[in-house]
């Protein structure tokens, strides 16, 4: 697969509680656990997806350590891929490459929407439609599970102390 670095961000929360973000690391389309991060959602009270991938994009920003992507791909549609981008524009990212991976009509494929930049970098790397679409799918699938398993943790914690 031809781009480098892919992170792929993903919102996990029941009810409001226990919000968290995952990013995972696509490094060639292989997934790099060991570059895997979570966020506890802190400053967003509620359920609102759009303020917590800002959250999550910004606190990710604030570590100059962690190499930057080539490609930010968000799970959610155009309300979360327009928060990540404006949250890294914010940061100073002045053509932001951000692609929304929502669910199919059908649920079996994905609905791929990425921003002028992002599709400027696929075209550039000759990236075919289901090649991409297959890589972004286990990176989305790699983040949900990624994100679901330290919500039900932290869900499992808070009820143990309840």
């Amino acid at each position: 697969f031809p781009i480098q670095r892919i992170e792929c961000y993903d919102i996990s929360l029941s009810a409001g509680r226990e919000a968290v973000g995952s990013m995972v690391v696509l490094r060639y389309g292989v997934p790099t656990p060991s570059e895997y991060r979570l966020f506890k959602i802190r400053t967003v009270q509620g359920t609102n997806d759009v303020a917590m991938v800002q959250e999550v994009l910004r606190r990710r920003l604030n570590h100059p350590e962690w190499s930057l992507p080539d490609l930010f791909a968000i799970d959610g549609g155009i309300p979360q891929r327009n928060a990540a981008a404006a949250a890294l524009r914010d940061a100073g990212h002045r053509r932001p490459a951000v692609l929304g991976i929502a669910k199919g009509p059908e649920r079996k494929r994905a609905d791929l929407i990425p921003s002028p930049a992002a599709r400027e970098l696929i075209r550039h790397h000759g990236v075919s439609d289901d090649e991409l679409e297959r890589v972004l799918r286990v990176a989305r699938d790699e983040a949900h599970r990624f994100a679901i398993t330290y919500h039900r943790k932290l869900r499992s914690k808070r009820l143990l102390t309840e």
